[in-house]
């Protein structure tokens, strides 16, 4: 997105205006909870109040008001946090396009980050943001518009003056109306060959065409030129004074002030939105014609997707949110466990994923959605799947749903609540904007976690929709029949009647599909860790071959346990090797999917995954349970034993996958071919297919078996397990995995010589793609403060120039690019229209310009900078998951004083503006250190071609200590 601005006018107009324009909320109508008991004491309150129902983990404080305006806010008082956010969401989106302007809603978005009437100039506010280390963006869905940012805590008043004017007065530009339409056109051209968007918008082809949900909501140059009769400007103004009223908007203020600051905030900053009348729709068509299902869909994909996917229109779901009907059908239909639709089609080699949610939810309709990932057998049996499916939803409907279920649904959500933990402050402020336009204002926070059971009479509308005459199956495989081309992306799609009739069809095993059992992984010990604090993890083991590292929580006072092993292997270091040990890895995984699945119910996780230097497996979750979990995972890796068919399955799983991975976006394939040129070891994906027609199961085989007696270990536990039992772990891994200190093996980045490389992709897209990458020849903490803060500085100027000004790109950025301790720059622009040459030298006319603008910085403005980035790097975890990925980090790199980013920040302190432009000079204007290009279009003239790399004879970067 980009940028705008605002703040005298509106300052000096609402500096008369009293507190009296807050008052106590009146919003949606407020639901009675009942569910008061010891084990959930937040839900014990008296009549009447609407306070924010709270975690009992959660160090925030919440107050919810309403302006005079109608405008609904949740303020939240973040103490200890270094971070700011705020969100607002408006209750219009695509779903309100106008008929013949596809993509209006979209359009508008951009718009408002354009220029308002008290900062007119474009790229204000995103410098603004990117100045004080924040960042911003916004999204438009069917029926709602979100934008949102995060920045530094003391930068929160200036954000909002110049957030607040979106809603207010927003310029809408000529100059930058026609700019932009470009930009919205690039952003649909980037994704013409995205099989999400093709598939989404292929089947909203077999939808009633009068429903909003079928229209195409990204838009592009036709459906937002001029026309004869009308400018595209006046219907963006008009859209915007029909549906951006303060009644309809949610708004969410967090950051580390008093709650009587955020309060003040939302008056000075918001009271002028204006309320308009606006008459909201009491009904609407229907998504698909009466009579109109069942029908059958074809869709071709770009990647090779085999999937079969079922649709069923469903009622209405928002006013039981208490309830949540369609997240428990889903939960069900998706369960993963003994007798379950996903466990009897991997036994028949049918399937390999099955996934069931909710996929739109409005005041009036909801949809049902069950996708299936086939395998090549899956595709000759749709009507067999298509009947395990009904059978399955005819158990549910045979009796009612067991109490158990219900009642573990419940308990398992609730025990999330409990132990509610917090990620990015924006991203929380988006979800509880976003909630306080479905929830009463009580349940803003906890309405996602309230899951009442539900009874028989309120859960049967659902289930009678759960039928194969109200669907749209819908299959999507390379080489299905088609007929006609969706109009929007040209997927070749095929639309007809369904022919499934169940009296056609014989399935063998349907007996073996049944309800789940109890879950026996759910918790029941809530233990803390009781031994000492400690600033840093110590190490309890170091011996050849062998670490184990400990840290025992207390900051976040959870029962859950996160261990990460690492076991090395050096015979992984080939592509030959990294074929089998993804294929020993997927035969682990698919083995223990069954067992773990309730695990993974009840809060538990496991993952077992290949790199370069070995395997890593890493489980997380409520302690209780995690030592059975991981007994059962290491016997799991032990026993391996994998049939033809399922050789053959897996084999062909991972062919799809890498060539799938080559027909990701260019510059998400110029990203990677960087990682492969600069990491030793690496191996690209033609050089994993060229050895995987070559393996056997038998290799696997031996592969599984060579890991006993021949891997390194080193692994880390965090959180509530004790020092005692986290030694234990590791004595139980060493009777299976002995340490064999020549197994240790590293990861290193190449230290590149200097001079310009380039390297063609080559890709079947229409897109041009510029990837840039600068490379650091020094890995002093001085040197990485250096390029950090110059990447910081430079990022939102570029974007503001090759974006917005100049239109080459709708992906476009420019940031610090670090691979572990190497610093670098990367600048990427992919084009729907301009070659390389032209990106690299619209770059270059850029980066001349912008010489002049860190001649003429102020003080001020650098130190700003600096700032933003000492918060950015000294930023407090946020969850116990974040606090063990910095140290997990710092063990992986050696770093055992744990000081990696205190030790960057100080030097980020020191710097001066002279030595920033000095280092411009050099890394840039100069370009004395090395520089690789990687590019889809024709070849920039007089760059040497990257295969001339002395790869052979170039060094690894050493770990700074």
């Amino acid at each position: 997105m980009l940028s705008p601005r605002y703040w005298i006018f509106i300052v000096i107009v609402l500096a008369a205006i009293g507190y009296s324009m807050l008052k106590p909320a009146s919003a949606p109508p407020s639901a009675v909870v009942s569910d008061c008991n010891d084990a959930t004491p937040w839900n014990c309150r008296e009549d009447g109040d609407t306070s924010p129902i709270v975690s009992p983990s959660d160090p925030f404080k919440y107050e919810y008001v309403q302006l005079d305006n109608g405008l609904r806010v949740l303020l939240v008082s973040t103490p200890g946090t270094d971070k700011a956010a705020a969100a607002m969401t408006v209750a219009t989106g695509s779903g309100d396009d106008p008929d013949g302007r596809e993509g209006l809603a979209h359009f508008l978005e951009h718009m408002l980050f354009l220029g308002t009437e008290p900062y007119p100039e474009a790229g204000e506010y995103q410098a603004f943001i990117s100045r004080h280390g924040g960042s911003h963006n916004a999204f438009t869905a069917h029926q709602q518009t979100t934008y949102f940012f995060s920045i530094d805590n003391d930068a929160m008043s200036g954000a909002l003056d110049r957030f607040a004017p979106f809603f207010i007065s927003p310029s809408f530009d000529e100059a930058y109306v026609d700019r932009e339409k470009n930009a919205v056109h690039a952003e649909y051209s980037a994704k013409i060959k995205d099989d999400f968007r093709r598939i989404f918008s292929a089947e909203k082809q077999a939808m009633n065409p009068a429903h909003p949900y079928a229209g195409f909501a990204t838009g592009n140059l036709d459906t937002l030129s001029d026309r004869p009769d009308r400018k595209i400007r006046d219907d963006l103004i008009e859209f915007y004074q029909q549906h951006y009223s303060a009644d309809q908007m949610t708004l969410v203020l967090a950051g580390n002030y008093p709650l009587q600051q955020l309060q003040d905030w939302a008056k000075n900053h918001f009271s002028a939105v204006p309320k308009r009348d606006i008459q909201l729709a009491d009904s609407r068509p229907p998504m698909f014609v009466p009579e109109q299902l069942p029908l059958d869909v074809n869709i071709e994909p770009v990647k090779e997707i085999r999937r079969l996917q079922f649709t069923f229109p469903m009622p209405e779901t928002q006013s039981l949110y208490q309830y949540k009907p369609l997240q428990l059908l889903s939960n069900l239909i998706g369960h993963e466990g003994e007798g379950s639709i996903l466990a009897l089609l991997k036994e028949k080699g049918w399937a390999e994923g099955l996934s069931a949610g909710r996929s739109i939810s409005t005041r009036f309709e909801s949809n049902l959605v069950v996708q299936i990932e086939l395998t090549r057998s899956g595709l000759l049996h749709v009507d067999n799947i298509t009947q395990i499916l009904e059978h399955y939803v005819d158990l549910l409907k045979a009796q009612p749903i067991p109490a158990y279920l219900m009642t573990e649904q419940q308990q398992l959500s609730e025990m999330s609540f409990r132990f509610q933990q917090h990620g990015r402050l924006s991203d929380y402020a988006v979800r509880l904007s976003s909630n306080l336009q479905v929830y009463p204002p009580e349940q803003v926070i906890h309405g996602d976690y309230l899951w009442r059971p539900i009874a028989q009479p309120e859960l049967a509308p659902f289930l009678d929709a759960l039928n194969m005459d109200n669907v749209l199956r819908t299959l999507i495989a390379p080489g299905v029949t088609t007929e006609m081309v969706d109009p929007w992306y040209n997927t070749p799609m095929r639309i007809r009647p369904s022919n499934y009739r169940a009296t056609d069809v014989a399935t063998d095993g349907l007996e073996q599909l049944h309800l789940p059992a109890p879950n026996p992984f759910i918790p029941q010990d809530f233990s803390l860790n009781s031994e000492a604090e400690q600033t840093v993890p110590e190490i309890l083991i170091d011996q050849p071959g062998q670490q184990l590292w400990y840290y025992p929580e207390h900051e976040f006072l959870q029962p859950r346990s996160r261990i990460t092993l690492e076991l090395q292997h050096a015979d992984i270091a080939t592509p030959r090797g990294m074929v089998l040990a993804q294929l020993y890895t997927r035969a682990v995984n698919e083995a223990l999917n069954t067992y773990s699945y309730p695990a993974h119910l009840a809060g538990l996780s496991y993952g077992l995954s290949a790199n370069t230097r070995g395997l890593q497996l890493m489980l997380s979750g409520y302690q209780d349970k995690l030592p059975e979990l991981l007994k059962r995972v290491l016997e799991g890796m032990q026993q391996v034993n994998i049939s033809d068919d399922q050789f053959q399955r897996y084999q062909a799983s991972l062919q799809r996958n890498l060539e799938n991975q080559l027909k990701a976006k260019p510059y998400e394939r110029g990203i990677a071919e960087l990682k492969r040129q600069i990491y030793s070891p690496s191996f690209n994906e033609q050089q994993l297919l060229a050895e995987l027609g070559s393996v056997s199961r038998a290799d696997v085989e031996a592969f599984a078996n060579a890991l006993k007696g021949q891997t390194a270990t080193r692994m880390y536990i965090h959180g509530s397990m004790s020092k005692a039992d986290a030694e234990a772990v590791a004595h139980q891994v060493a009777e299976v995995y002995p340490a064999n200190p020549e197994q240790q093996s590293e990861l290193s980045v190449l230290k590149l010589p200097a001079g310009k490389f380039q390297q063609s992709l080559d890709l079947d897209h229409k897109d041009k793609v510029m990837v840039l990458y600068l490379q650091g020849q020094d890995t002093s903490d001085h040197n990485r403060a250096r390029i950090a803060l110059l990447g910081q500085m430079i990022s939102a100027p570029y974007y503001q120039y090759m974006r917005t000004e100049q239109q080459l790109g709708y992906i476009v950025f420019a940031t610090v690019y670090p691979q572990r301790s190497v610093p670098g720059l990367v600048f990427i622009v992919q084009s729907p229209e301009h070659s390389p040459s032209d990106l690299l030298s619209h770059s270059q006319t850029f980066w001349n310009s912008y010489q002049d603008s860190l001649a003429n910085m102020s003080d001020d403005e650098f130190a700003a900078f600096k700032d933003g980035l000492i918060n950015l790097l000294l930023q407090p975890a946020r969850n116990m998951s974040e606090k063990a990925d910095l140290f997990w980090r710092d063990i992986d790199l050696q770093r055992t004083g744990f000081d990696t980013s205190r030790a960057i920040a100080s030097e980020v302190e020191s710097l001066t503006l002279a030595e920033i432009q000095a280092l411009y000079q050099r890394l840039i204007l100069q370009a004395e250190v090395p520089w690789l290009l990687f590019t889809q279009g024709d070849p920039v003239p007089d760059w040497q071609p990257i295969n001339r790399l002395p790869r052979e004879q170039m060094t690894p970067f050493e770990l700074p200590r």
